[in-house]
């Protein structure tokens, strides 16, 4: 329970950052570049270096890579939706696309059958991220002042896109986070520094070759990106320990590590950078609410 507890807040101190960072002036490219740097570092220090390497030729390194190269679109993406939407906007279309992964561990494990309170949740995700999108119309809080036309035309377009990429990408941690593919702290490290690296790379690579990507050096965006990259770390490596330390099938340890990350990311919004919801969003919430609990409850 409590690497569970810890997965919440590191994650919720995580889309704190991103609200943050518009207030001291941290440039969001060059800081998530910046923390996959430090992420990549940190992992790799942590498992060892030669254990590591030892586990270049596991399945699970190739999976890493995949989700490694979606890592630097995702994470900046979800920055942008916590800047101009909000926390608790991200932490719904981030939160709720736990249904992709629920769905496959439902369907291929024959001990978690499918249920109606589980296909009732599924279908009230969708509307939850729909409403928990809109933005508000109460005050400049909401952070859509300058979003400019198209954003609304669309407003569901970019928490769709964090919606559907969080889905698969925790897809990938779920499924190669079993005593199967890691049974210790340093496999669990060596499996987050795969992607980190990757995402890295990539980001390295934009820098040298685009000129339009060249980086915007600050004392603030540098700092910003190494918070960023260490609590990046504890995230994953928190919901990965859950994942083995909970006496829970995986189809219920992520709901109930969402349920915690939306309320708390969404109470941290209206405290802390005072948030002010509308209507359509409180409906959102309390959709995604009763979706998570029905998928708790039935376990």
């Amino acid at each position: 329970m409590i690497a569970l507890l810890l997965s919440v807040v590191v994650s919720t101190l995580l889309f704190s950052c991103f609200r943050l960072f518009p207030r001291f002036g941290v440039q969001l490219e060059e800081a998530v570049v910046i923390n996959y740097i430090v992420a990549s570092s940190l992992s790799i220090g942590l498992a060892g270096p030669v254990h590591a390497w030892g586990r270049l030729l596991e399945p699970s390194t190739a999976a890493g890579v995949v989700m490694g190269l979606a890592f630097l679109y995702m994470f900046k993406k979800m920055g942008e939706c916590t800047q101009q939407l909000g926390m608790g906007v991200t932490a719904i279309a981030t939160k709720m696309s736990m249904v992709l992964p629920m769905s496959v561990f439902i369907l291929l494990d024959p001990a978690d059958p499918i249920t109606w309170q589980k296909a009732t949740a599924v279908v009230l995700a969708f509307p939850a991220v729909w409403l928990a999108s809109t933005p508000s119309s109460k005050g400049p809080s909401a952070g859509t002042a300058d979003l400019g036309e198209s954003y609304h035309i669309r407003p569901w377009v970019l928490p769709a896109i964090v919606f559907f990429g969080s889905g698969i990408i925790d897809l990938g941690f779920g499924w190669f986070s079993t005593a199967e593919h890691m049974t210790c702290d340093a496999d669990r490290f060596t499996f987050s520094a795969v992607p980190y690296t990757v995402a890295a790379f990539i980001g390295m690579g934009r820098w040298m070759t685009r000129e339009e990507s060249k980086p915007q050096w600050g004392k603030s965006t540098i700092i910003g990106g190494i918070v960023l990259g260490i609590i990046n770390v504890g995230s994953l490596f928190f919901l990965l320990l859950a994942y083995q330390s909970m006496p829970f099938p995986r189809s219920a340890i992520v709901p109930a590590n969402n349920l915690g990350i939306v309320l708390a990311t969404a109470l941290a919004g209206i405290i802390l950078f005072r948030e002010r919801p509308g209507s359509r969003n409180i409906v959102g919430w309390a959709f995604a609410i009763t979706a998570l609990m029905l998928l708790l409850l039935t376990d």
